[in-house]
């Protein structure tokens, strides 16, 4: 057994199987399997570090099972860091058996600099242009187990990344303050209007916005991968890229990005002080709008009803609930909520790419709430969840169009 596992035994230790996290896993809500569950994948952790169990296939795929939500952390009574154990546990396997190694290169080479990236996302246009056509022909059966039912929605990859359609700083008259606004990859490369749209929305509440021309992923999937090393030398390039003595905060649009940047980096990289500066200025858009503007209040709120749903990692992960709410009942005709509006969509970055069968089955219950609101619009606030409700819906057969909040707020601007 590896020496790098019996690291995490004080914090397996800590599970008391209570069971708290049943009723908020998305994997057991569908499996409905106590393997599944935090607490029975802390068991398997703790029969590993004990003996008891070997790191074979059922191991492995439980522990990449995972959708790293943080729903079982924020409910813990014990308060046991599920999320840490599970990418620590990934960590091991992937250094002593080699797991998902396909996923870990791909992922080390598209993300190792802005070149690329650049070429990763071109490839992956390229590939959702045949992805449609293939649907329809005998080929289909040749496309990874995932993809076999052809049913999954991708977005259509635009022409032109964020860098190519903003300024690198935009500017108004008489300026509050400085801002950063890290895009993520998901805004940066695949939609890009969010982007837009957050420099639209902060330079009307009265900020000067930079963005980085080069900018780099924050390394989220690496450490989903277990790909360690490479996350911590990608976060270090990123802590270099983002000075931010000279900005008032680091804004992003994506929680997955905010909490990495915020939370993940001063442990990773616990001697640096830049990483700790950059933590400091962190702050997700929506909570930056409605504690630090009043631009709620050069707004005429459209017509539109909407519903909300919560991205796990902006609820469970940074505790910003209330000021997505706060934009959407000052920005539209209504906020319907829906229920289990906190329930993970089932996206988890690379989970629903691993796991698109459960992550799809996921997404089915999450669409079923959004429609049976009859809301217009069904809004959320990161990125990600945004491509897997549109996905969801679409396989359900809602008409719902599904936007940002940053989106809905650009919509109710006085023009």
């Amino acid at each position: 057994m590896s020496k790098e596992l019996e690291k995490l035994a004080d914090l397996v230790y800590k599970c008391i199987r209570c069971g708290a996290c049943r009723s908020v896993c998305p994997t057991f809500g569908e499996e409905l399997s106590e393997t599944v569950v935090a607490r029975g994948r802390m068991a398997l952790v703790e029969a590993v570090i004990d003996g008891r169990l070997d790191m074979g296939e059922a191991f492995e795929n439980t522990i990449f099972g995972c959708a790293m939500c943080g729903a079982c952390k924020a409910n813990c009574p014990a308060g046991v860091d599920v999320p840490k154990v599970i990418e620590e546990a990934r960590a091991v396997l992937a250094k002593e058996k080699g797991s998902q190694s396909l996923a870990r290169y791909l992922a080390r080479r598209s993300l190792k600099d802005k070149k690329a990236m650049d070429g990763a996302f071109a490839m992956m246009a390229l590939g959702r242009a045949f992805y449609a056509p293939l649907a329809a022909t005998p080929l289909a059966k040749f496309l990874p187990y995932q993809y076999k039912d052809m049913k999954r929605n991708l977005p259509k990859m635009p022409k032109r990344p964020l860098p190519k359609r903003v300024p690198e700083h935009s500017t108004v008259d008489n300026a509050k303050g400085r801002v950063v606004f890290y895009a993520g990859c998901v805004v940066n490369y695949v939609y890009p209007e969010i982007g837009e749209t957050a420099v639209h929305v902060l330079n009307a509440a009265g900020y000067d916005v930079r963005i980085i021309r080069d900018e780099l992923c924050c390394g989220k999937p690496l450490s989903s991968l277990g790909e360690m090393d490479a996350y911590r030398k990608l976060a270090e390039q990123v802590v270099a890229q983002l000075e931010v003595s000279e900005a008032d905060a680091v804004l992003t649009a994506c929680p997955t990005c905010a909490l990495t940047l915020k939370e993940d980096y001063p442990k990773i990289l616990p001697d640096s002080k830049g990483a700790a500066a950059l933590s400091d200025k962190v702050e997700d858009v929506n909570r930056f709008l409605t504690k630090n503007t009043d631009i709620l209040k050069g707004i005429e709120p459209i017509a539109s009803t909407v519903t909300y749903h919560d991205p796990c990692h902006l609820n469970f992960g940074m505790g910003i609930k209330a000021e997505p709410r706060e934009i959407l009942k000052a920005a539209t005709g209504g906020l319907v909520e829906m229920a289990g509006a906190e329930k993970c969509c089932g996206f988890g970055g690379s989970f629903s790419f691993l796991n698109y069968a459960l992550s799809g089955r996921i997404a089915s219950k999450k669409s079923g709430a959004a429609i049976a609101t009859g809301a217009d619009i069904v809004a959320t606030a990161c990125p990600g969840c945004m491509m897997h409700m549109r996905d969801g819906l679409k396989q359900a057969g809602g008409k719902q169009e599904v936007l940002h909040t940053l989106q809905i707020i650009e919509k109710a601007l006085k023009k």
